[in-house]
């Protein structure tokens, strides 16, 4: 492995997408949302997609410094057509827009047709955060999960993200996916030879298989969320997160994304909701903890901790990734010399680099 630090991957993004022809603005922006995901241990969605965003605009199936269109608007509802642009600037203005709709008038949603890849969908339920919101945000993501009794990839992987402010308690960042784990997180486990457990996966003939290399091949498929004996559950959530981020937006031929704001000054002060919030997490904290656990933690705790410690001890990237987007970097015509990065660890201890994936 190789650590570098989150200022070189910025520096370096940045200098790779602008030479790809995506305007200075929206190169930082792209990389900055790739970046954070590293600094929170969700590497499925950092630095590792910069090759095949570049590829992407090479190809024309991304247009940079595309503008989002608003096509309809109620004083509560948008819907935005995102001229194939970069996901991130389309689903930052989307938010946006939800966010003041939400302030005027309790709730609002928005949805967006026609855009790139959103990257970690619990980047934009944090833009609620910020303004001492709820959001959520959902898209389908890649078609990767067989239904339940059956053995072919017929529903996505639909990630959803709950953003909740808290008080004394980081906040509340639900970030999941409905499925056993993101494909990226799949092409890196691969890089690194390791196994699955069996009931995540299942090959080409409907068997379990513990081989990632195998999913990644495009073969088999994953089980719904629940597994062995609830998967049922996991497929009725994948099926209901497709209509709302598909026929419900328009977005029948290509991914979309759905937003939800909630202003909870709306129903009742902030300053009790967050005291209501915080008792509700102390109690889950003060139980009795059963063996092998050292702790109770939070959906989103284990990501803010990891934030903290990579942005201390720097990044870490298995050598074949990190070589890939060096050699991408080299191909638009970047100077990677500074980039080179220092040797890592060999072994990561931290819960985002086992087999807990959460994403």
């Amino acid at each position: 492995m190789v650590i570098v630090t989150d200022k070189q991957l910025q520096e370096l993004g940045t200098k790779t997408f602008m030479a790809a022809g995506v305007p200075k603005d929206e190169a930082a922006w792209v990389t900055d949302c790739l970046v954070k995901s590293n600094l929170k241990g969700v590497d499925s969605h950092g630095v590792q997609q910069i090759p095949s965003y570049v590829k992407m605009v090479q190809g024309g199936r991304v247009k940079p410094g595309a503008r989002i269109n608003l096509l309809k608007e109620t004083a509560a509802t948008a819907l935005f057509d995102g001229g194939s642009g970069f996901g991130y600037t389309m689903a930052r203005e989307a938010m946006r827009v939800t966010i003041e709709k939400a302030r005027k008038v309790g709730i609002a949603y928005s949805g967006v047709q026609n855009l790139g890849h959103i990257g970690r969908v619990g980047r934009w339920p944090e833009m609620a955060l910020e303004e001492n919101m709820i959001g959520i945000a959902s898209q389908p993501g890649g078609i990767f999960i067989a239904p339940w009794g059956g053995m072919e990839r017929k529903l996505p992987i639909a990630p959803i993200a709950i953003a909740i402010p808290t008080g004394k308690y980081p906040p509340i960042l639900v970030d999941m996916s409905l499925g056993p784990l993101a494909g990226g997180r799949a092409e890196i486990l691969a890089v690194r030879k390791q196994k699955l457990p069996l009931g995540w996966l299942i090959d080409k003939e409907g068997k379990p298989t513990d081989d990632p290399a195998v999913f990644n091949r495009g073969e088999g498929a994953q089980l719904p969320l629940g597994q062995t004996g609830l998967g049922y559950k996991g497929m009725a959530l994948a099926l209901t997160e497709q209509i709302f981020s598909g026929p419900l937006i328009g977005a029948t031929q290509r991914p979309g994304v759905f937003f939800q704001v909630i202003n909870i000054e709306a129903f009742t002060s902030l300053e009790e909701f967050k005291k209501g919030v915080d008792d509700i997490i102390a109690n889950i904290k003060s139980s009795k903890l059963a063996p092998g656990f050292k702790e109770i933690m939070i959906a989103g705790e284990p990501e803010w901790r990891e934030q903290e410690r990579r942005l201390r001890e720097g990044i870490f990237l298995d050598d074949p990734i990190y070589q890939e987007i060096l050699d991408t970097a080299k191909t638009v015509g970047v100077d990677i010399t500074p980039y080179k990065g220092k040797a890592g660890a060999a072994e990561i201890t931290h819960p985002s680099y086992t087999l807990r994936e959460r994403y």
